[in-house]
C-alpha cells in the first residue's frame, strides 16, 4: 500500500537537519584578529620611537636655552668690560709715550756720539747690514773714517723732527755721515737740505758747511 506525507514542512525539515550552518568559517575570524594585532604593533612601536625623538628633541631645545642663558649671564657687563680695557690701553699708551719722551732724546743723542767716536758706527741689525751689502757693496758704511773730519755745531729735535748743522772737511765726509745716520734703526728719512764750500779765516783750511733733515723713532 503506497503512503503519501500530505504534512506541509516536513522535506525542509529533514534537509535543514542533513545540510550545514550559516555561520563563518572559523580561519577568516583568526585571520582578521592577527592583522589587527600585527596593525596595532607596528602603530605603536611607530609611536614609541617618535616619543623618543621628542623627547630628545626637547633636551636638546632646553640644554641650547640653558647655554644661551649663560651667555647672557656671562656678558651682561660686556660692555663695561670693553670700555675698561680700552682706558687701560689708552693709559698705557700715553705711558709709553710720556717714557719716549723723557728717554727718547737721550738715547739719540747716544746714538750720535756713537756714530762720531772712534770704532763706532750706526745701530743696526748685523744681518739687515750684511743684506744690504749684498745688494749694493755701496750701501754700508766706511768703519775706518776718521769721525775728527766732521763736527756738528747744532742739533735741535721737536716732535721727533731734527734739524742738524755741521761741517765737514770735504763732501765725503758730509756723505759719510749721511750714510750713518741713514743706517741707525734711529733715523729715518734723512735727506740734506743745504751744503755750502766755505773757507776758515784763521787757517785758510776748505770746509763744508751742511745742514740736514731727519726724523728719529723711539
Amino acid at each position: 500500500m503506497i503512503r503519501i506525507n500530505l504534512l506541509p514542512g516536513a522535506p525542509r525539515k529533514q534537509a535543514r537537519a542533513s545540510g550545514g550552518s550559516g555561520a563563518p568559517p572559523t580561519g577568516w575570524i583568526v585571520g582578521y584578529a592577527a592583522a589587527a594585532l600585527i596593525t596595532v604593533t607596528a602603530l605603536w612601536l611607530v609611536y614609541a620611537d617618535l616619543s623618543r625623538e621628542l623627547r630628545e628633541q626637547n633636551a636638546q631645545n632646553a640644554q641650547v636655552e640653558a647655554d644661551i642663558a649663560e651667555i647672557e649671564r656671562s656678558s651682561a657687563n660686556i660692555d663695561e668690560v670693553r670700555a675698561a680695557l680700552e682706558e687701560s690701553r689708552e693709559l698705557e699708551a700715553v705711558v709709553l709715550d710720556l717714557q719716549r719722551a723723557r728717554f727718547g732724546p737721550t738715547r739719540v743723542l747716544v746714538e750720535v756720539a756713537h756714530i762720531l767716536s772712534e770704532g763706532g758706527g750706526p745701530s743696526i741689525d748685523p744681518r739687515r747690514l750684511e743684506e744690504l751689502r749684498r745688494d749694493n757693496p755701496l750701501a754700508g758704511f766706511n768703519p775706518s773714517w776718521d769721525f775728527h773730519r766732521l763736527w756738528m755745531t747744532s742739533f735741535v729735535e721737536e716732535d721727533r723732527h731734527v734739524e742738524i748743522e755741521g761741517t765737514g772737511r770735504t763732501n765725503d765726509d758730509v756723505a759719510e755721515f749721511l750714510r750713518r745716520l741713514s743706517l741707525s734703526d734711529l733715523f729715518e728719512n734723512v735727506h740734506l737740505t743745504r751744503t755750502e764750500a766755505a773757507t776758515d779765516a784763521a787757517t785758510r783750511l776748505e770746509f763744508i758747511h751742511f745742514e740736514l733733515e731727519a726724523t728719529v723713532r723711539y
